[in-house]
């Protein structure tokens, strides 16, 4: 299985009021972090990872477009020097309209980058505003007409829905903005509140109110009808592409295949264990200069866990989860599973995963893989839970039960 490499890049211009990801503003310590993140490349350089071929390479952020063209390019050779790429390797960018120099987005071409994704997260400007983007609605048309001028021919757009303050209306005006601008990759997040952002703080101070939870649900249900009328296959609950151009990185993480971090605070994953970097720039630094790996800490995926990211990650993509595997892991066959299910959820359905069920029914089961209906996307938190309270009590404890008895 082809595995992804991941370069988190941790330099914004400024924080937005809800992103929990690592950053700084010290734009002095690019050059700095590069000579470290170099040392970095050449130490995980080790026998599993050399063995890999890469499919992917995807840099993320932070703000990767804070980097020059040259940046990128000189990166791009060590990263080429050290590890073996997949001949058609899907290189990916992210970009902030407003970190964006017109002039530099031919040089990320140049350099090897073949797909941008930009942050454009909505075209109302108070909206913009309330998330604290450095950009305006202007600036994204910009950033993505430039793109398509420099022959970028796989553009990815994030955005953000349940604002406070948004309305249905103004969420349909930027869908239908970018609908025109015709992106390859849509994605659609809605606004969540993590405990250690700037927006939690005001809504813990009472000064931002959360969107209603029923607006919120018809914003998803909305970008989900538009989408599809454009053209674009729903294939995971916040991803959205054109025919051929789904985030072939992203389905990195989704079907557990192995990937590699590098960078502060970056997480990697070799198929047993998990591991992560230190989430301070100053210790990172330091700690390759002393000719060490910056690992944080590890963990072993046990079975409950393994069982528990199968159904996180399945559940997630319009081709679900795959049953084959599930009795792999818990010894319960998928018809017995498929009945306990029903006793929770109800019918269970027979179409492909993300169809909408005129019997309303949450769960579909199609070609030996469990999915959500569009009714079930609603409900995926809750759905997960209910299939985890199964394996906690039932499945798990009788499957160790009659192990034990070999």
């Amino acid at each position: 299985m082809a595995a992804g490499l991941y370069i988190h890049i941790p330099f914004c211009r400024s924080r937005c009021i809800y992103c929990d990801f690592y950053s700084t503003t010290r734009l002095a310590r690019i050059e700095p972090f590069l000579a470290a993140l170099h040392r970095e490349i050449g130490l995980s350089n080790d026998s599993f990872w050399h063995n890999q071929h890469f499919a992917t390479l995807y840099l993320g952020g932070g703000t990767p477009s804070l980097l020059s063209p040259e940046h990128i390019s000189t990166l791009l050779s060590v990263l080429f020097d050290t590890f073996t790429f997949d001949s058609n390797v899907e290189i990916s960018m992210e970009a902030n309209p407003g970190a964006l120099f017109m002039q530099n987005v031919p040089g990320y071409k140049k350099a090897g980058v073949n797909r941008l994704t930009i942050g454009v997260q909505s075209f109302e400007d108070n909206e913009l505003k309330f998330l604290q983007r450095i950009h305006s609605s202007a600036d994204a048309l910009a950033a993505l007409r430039a793109a398509r001028r420099a022959a970028f021919d796989s553009l990815g757009m994030d955005l953000i829905f349940g604002i406070p303050g948004q309305s249905l209306a103004s969420w349909q005006h930027t869908l239908a903005t970018a609908v025109r601008e015709r992106p390859e990759h849509i994605s659609l997040y809605g606004l969540t509140y993590e405990q250690s952002t700037p927006l939690w703080s005001r809504y813990e101070r009472g000064e931002v109110s959360k969107c209603e939870e029923e607006l919120e649900r018809e914003m998803f249900l909305a970008g989900i009808g538009l989408l599809k009328e454009a053209g674009y296959e729903h294939y995971e609950i916040s991803n959205f592409a054109l025919p051929g151009f789904r985030s072939k990185h992203n389905q990195k993480y989704w079907d557990s295949s192995p990937f590699l971090g590098l960078g502060p605070s970056a997480h990697s994953f070799d198929g047993v264990k998990r591991w992560w970097n230190v989430d301070d720039l100053t210790v990172y630094t330091k700690i390759l200069f002393d000719g060490e790996r910056p690992i944080e800490d590890e963990e072993d995926l046990g079975l409950l866990e393994r069982i528990e990211e199968l159904v996180l990650l399945g559940l997630r993509r319009k081709e679900g989860m795959s049953l084959v595997e599930w009795e792999e892991l818990t010894g319960v066959v998928a018809a017995q599973f498929i009945d306990l299910l029903q006793h929770r959820f109800g019918a269970v359905d027979r179409g492909e995963g993300f169809f909408f069920s005129p019997a309303a029914n949450v769960l579909t089961h199609y070609k030996n893989r469990l999915c959500l209906t569009q009714q079930g996307l609603l409900l995926y938190n809750t759905i997960c839970e209910n299939i985890f309270s199964l394996v906690n009590k039932e499945l798990v404890n009788d499957w160790r039960d009659r192990k034990n008895k070999f």
